[in-house]
Order: C-alpha cells, then sequence, then structure tokens
C-alpha cells in the first residue's frame, strides 16, 4: 500500500459484521455513522476501507452493543473463504505451510502498514500479526478478530478441535478476558510486544483439504495485481522493516536471518538493497526507531524492557541512540507524552 497515503482494509475483513451487530440488539446505522463507514462498502469485498475507521467499527460495535468481546466473538466465527482474496489463497494452497507463506507474501494486498510472519522461536513457530501505523491507536478488538481468523485457518487444515500452544496480544488484559482463554483453547497473554499465536512445527506439514491448484491462480493473479497496483520504492523498505521488528528481541537480527525470511542468499538479499539504495543499517534503525515510539507510549513498559525489546544489551545504548533520533532521552520523551489511562475494557 502506498505508504504516503493512510492505510487500507479490504471490505471482505468485515464480512458478516452487520448480521451480528443484530445478533447482539445493536444499530448497524448508528454504529457505521460513528466509524466513518457507509454499510454499503461492505456490498463489495474489493472495496478498500480506511484501516482506522475499520479499528474503529468494532471498538464502537462493542460500545454500542454491550459486548466488550465483539471482536473476539467476530473473529471466532470467521471462516477463511469470507477473507477473500488472501483467504482463499491459504486454503486453496497445497499445505498449511503453502497457505501461510502465501498469506504472509500477499499481506500487504489485503491490508496496509501491518506486519504479518512466521517467527521461529526454539522449538515453536510463532504467527505475528500487528498495525504500524503509530496514528491507530484503538486496535483492541482488530487485533482479536484477527488472531481469531487466523486460528480459523489453522482449523481448517488441522480440524475444528486443534488449539494453539499459546496467544499473546499487544493490548492490556480486558475485564472480560475467561473468555479468551475458552475460545482460543490456549493460555492467553496480554500486554506482550505484537500479538501472536504458538505453533508446533509439525502442524506446517498438514495438506489443506480443500487445496486447488486453479483456484490458487485465478486469486494469486488478483493478489499480484494489488501488489503491482501498488508498488512504489518504499514498498521493498516497507516489507524489511516489517520483518525486522517482527524479529527483534534482545538481540537485532542479522542481515542473514532477514534474508532467509525473503527466501534469498545474502548475496541476493544485498543486491536487493543496493537495487532500492537501502541499507540494512539505516532499516534496522529506522524499525527501532518506530517500535521505540510505540512502547514509550505505553508507561507500564519499564524503560530497561524497552532497551531489551529494540535489541539493545544496555538501556544507555537504547538512551544514546533514541536521544540522536530524537533530541530528547527516553524519559523526557515519555514525560512530554504521557497520557490520561484509558480503561482496560475500551
Amino acid at each position: 500500500m502506498n505508504s504516503s497515503s493512510s492505510p487500507k482494509v479490504l471490505a471482505s475483513a468485515a464480512s458478516g459484521v452487520i448480521p451480528l451487530i443484530e445478533a447482539n440488539r445493536g444499530d448497524a446505522d448508528l454504529i457505521f455513522g460513528r466509524s466513518g463507514i457507509r454499510s454499503k462498502d461492505l456490498e463489495n469485498p474489493t472495496n478498500e476501507l480506511e484501516l482506522g475507521e475499520f479499528c474503529r467499527l468494532f471498538s464502537e460495535a462493542a460500545q454500542q452493543t454491550g459486548n466488550n468481546n465483539f471482536g473476539l466473538h467476530f473473529g471466532s466465527d470467521f471462516e477463511p473463504r469470507r477473507l477473500g482474496a488472501i483467504g482463499y489463497a491459504a486454503i486453496s494452497s497445497p499445505t498449511l505451510a503453502a497457505g501461510l507463506r502465501n498469506m504472509e507474501t500477499y499481506f500487504p494486498a489485503h491490508q496496509g502498514q501491518s506486519s504479518f510472519g512466521l517467527i521461529r522461536d526454539d522449538d515453536m513457530l510463532w504467527l505475528s500479526y500487528r498495525i504500524n501505523d503509530p496514528q491507530i491507536e484503538d486496535r483492541r478488538h482488530d487485533a482479536e478478530l484477527s488472531m481469531g481468523m487466523f486460528l480459523n485457518v489453522f482449523r481448517h487444515a488441522l480440524g475444528p478441535d486443534w488449539c494453539p500452544l499459546e496467544i499473546r496480544f499487544e493490548h492490556a488484559k480486558p475485564e472480560s478476558h475467561q473468555e479468551h482463554e475458552a475460545l482460543f483453547g490456549a493460555p492467553v497473554q496480554f500486554g506482550r510486544r505484537t500479538n501472536a499465536l504458538a505453533f508446533r512445527p509439525s502442524d506446517l506439514d498438514i495438506k489443506m483439504p480443500s487445496a486447488d491448484p486453479y483456484l490458487y491462480s485465478i486469486v494469486e493473479a488478483f493478489l499480484q495485481s494489488r501488489c503491482d497496483l501498488h508498488e512504489n520504492p518504499e514498498t521493498f523498505a516497507e516489507s524489511v522493516r516489517n520483518q525486522i521488528k517482527l524479529n527483534l528481541s534482545t538481540t537485532a537480527p542479522t542481515v542473514a536471518e532477514i534474508a532467509r525470511l525473503f527466501d534469498l542468499s545474502d548475496d541476493d538479499f544485498q543486491q536487493e538493497l543496493n537495487a532500492h539504495k537501502l541499507s540494512f543499517k539505516s532499516l534496522l534503525r529506522s524499525a527501532r526507531e518506530e517500535l521505540s515510539l510505540h512502547y514509550l507510549d505505553r508507561h507500564d513498559v519499564p524503560l530497561t524492557e524497552v532497551a531489551m525489546l529494540l535489541g539493545y544489551s544496555e538501556l544507555s545504548a537504547f538512551s544514546r541512540a533514541f536521544r540522536k533520533w530524537t533530541g530528547m532521552s527516553p524519559q523526557k520523551y515519555r514525560q512530554s507524552h504521557r497520557k490520561s489511562p484509558q480503561p482496560h475494557t475500551v
């Protein structure tokens, strides 16, 4: 998606929201009016919605219906094919591994300024997702409905009783959090650095029951055309930054590690960087800077933990880098951007 404009998401992601609003005795017209989306915008699944308005739609629905887990319920009942092209790209692939890789490849065609990817962690894998646009703050329901959607891609391949090893969310624990573990069938943690679903590597070998090469060729052409339509010099840089952000932990990812995520050799990856007049060092710096602002806005995360999440071994190293980026210390930035605490139920 074009980074100079606000991020978009295809209307297929909201398929079925009106019946759920009505089932919860909500006023769909009022909810849509407050969100900024017109209900008729959902009639064509390939229409583009403003991602911020999409997130607001579900927050408004939760508030107006009194169902604090509205996004969670929406995602848990969402069939992959209702996601449109990106959903069909997953379930028409030959295996779960291919389906997830195809979703990762073409996710920018479905939703802009968002990270979606697989991360290996010892003997398990994580499917990680988050919105990267710092202007979109009210994203709890989007995170919960998205993880429910992704869970159902797994269950499409592995059966309706399959459960992940663990679920993580970046938002604070809501009051009605007990239902999350029941719906996911797994331990759920809140206040983490991203939204993620943990599973066993062996799950990837499972064949998709609805594999369809012809159907995949059709949806791939559509998704590729959308990627081409939005192609610009920033696209590759954004993809690399997203992968860096997903793989930042106690240490920063290396060029070789990121190259493998793009299925490229170190030399080929470096050639791609050179062709786009990019340096890995500058992309790492910009990824850290962007994430640092996100973490510093969360006053419950200690500065030492922020430094660790950005791959710095010491707080002093992070403080020096942050001062170069912004001209002020992390402490001063956090104090100057302190907001009134928001209730966890929103």
